[in-house]
């Protein structure tokens, strides 16, 4: 059986995956002709290739990711394959948000060495029940509801944290090269802005651009210059490549207190 994989774009690694994954008899083949399957991500599946493939072809798989096209009068299965890695990232991305604003790792250190307050570890009686609350005695502690969530690089991941953050009730802004149509922007109740405004404005900044080397690339793009636009009591999130981030800035920026903390 033959599996022609439409898209040049699929890393080599993931092609041996699939290859390795293959039940004996199968092969990649180097073209759709009498292909049982078609397998594409950006690529259109296009009629030459259904016809290529002819009666043999018995399934076209599109990775979700992709926006490839699959002619609508295609006669066999169309299988959409989802991402769990790229909703796991928009998961961790809302995680480290909660656990920085709320002191999860500070509050959870003292909670083991057992330095609460007396007076906020013995439970109060009510009319309701008995409760007891912050016993660690914080002064304060956030919340995402309200607060205002800049997003660089609204692609497929970013597109999913915009959906995530704003069934916490968060107030999304963007910033990228090629600005959403109108419709989109509504669709995901996202406002544009350029970034030196998204980051002033943001109480959490988290990246989700692609990175890209070279002269013209954005090595260090988030720097001493970009942190010191940030509120002070701003939080900078990168689930992106580790180098969109000048590391020494950002240590300088925690250390100076120039914003309240970083996930990464």
């Amino acid at each position: 059986m033959r599996i022609f994989v439409a898209d040049p774009g699929i890393r080599a690694e993931q092609i041996e995956a699939i290859r390795g994954r293959l039940p004996a008899g199968w092969t990649l083949a180097e073209d759709a002709t009498g292909a049982a399957a078609i397998v594409t991500e950006n690529v259109d599946v296009t009629p030459a290739m259904v016809a290529a493939a002819g009666d043999a072809l018995r399934l076209v798989a599109r990775l979700d990711t992709g926006s490839a096209h699959v002619p609508e009068d295609v006669s066999v299965p169309v299988a959409d394959l989802p991402n769990t890695a790229l909703v796991g990232v928009a998961e961790h991305t809302i995680l480290l948000m909660m656990a920085l604003s709320r002191q999860l790792l500070d509050v959870t250190a003292r909670t083991q060495a057992q330095q609460w307050l007396p007076e906020r570890s013995t439970p109060i009686l009510t009319d309701q029940r008995r409760y007891t609350y912050n016993w660690i005695g914080l002064q304060e502690f956030g919340v995402l509801y309200r607060k205002t969530l800049g997003i660089v690089g609204l692609g497929l991941i970013g597109r999913a944290v915009a959906v995530r953050a704003r069934a916490f009730g968060m107030k999304l802004l963007y910033t990228q090269r090629t600005r959403l149509d109108p419709a989109a922007e509504q669709a995901l109740g996202v406002a544009w802005r350029p970034l030196d405004e998204m980051l002033a404005a943001s109480d959490f900044v988290s990246l989700h651009h692609r990175f890209q080397e070279g002269p013209e690339g954005n090595d260090g793009h988030i720097g001493a210059r970009e942190l010191a636009l940030m509120k002070p009591t701003a939080y900078l999130i990168n689930t992106a490549r580790g180098r969109l981030v000048d590391e020494d800035a950002l240590v300088a920026a925690l250390q100076n207190g120039q914003i309240a903390g970083a996930g990464l």
